[in-house]
C-alpha cells in the first residue's frame, strides 16, 4: 500500500474534520432536544431511558426478571420437598423391617 504524501495535506483534512466536528457538535448543543432531563450518570454512563421504546422495554425485562426470580423460588421449593419426601423414604425403609 502506498503512502500518502508528506505535503501537509493530511494535516489540513485532519484540521478541518476537527474544525467541523467542534461546529455539529456545539449546533447540536444549542438546539433543544426532545429527549428527557439525563440527571442520572454515573461517571459518563447515562443511566435514563433515551426514549419511551427504551423506558417501556426497560420495564417490560425487569417484569420478566421479576418473574424469573419467582420461577426460580418455585423450582427451589419444588426440589426441596421432592428430595425431602425421597430422603423420607430411604429412612422409612432403613427403619422398617
Amino acid at each position: 500500500m502506498p503512502s500518502p504524501p508528506d505535503d501537509g495535506t493530511a494535516t489540513s483534512t485532519a484540521d478541518a474534520f476537527r474544525s467541523e466536528l467542534q461546529r455539529l457538535r456545539a449546533n447540536r448543543e444549542s438546539r433543544p432536544s426532545d429527549r428527557p432531563d439525563r440527571s442520572q450518570r454515573l461517571d459518563g454512563i447515562e443511566l435514563g431511558p433515551a426514549s419511551v421504546y427504551e423506558a417501556v422495554t426497560r420495564q417490560m425485562v425487569e417484569s420478566l426478571a421479576s418473574d424469573i426470580r419467582e420461577i426460580k423460588g418455585r423450582l427451589n421449593s419444588l426440589l426441596f420437598m421432592l428430595i425431602g419426601g425421597i430422603m423420607l423414604e430411604i429412612a422409612i425403609r432403613l427403619v422398617a423391617p
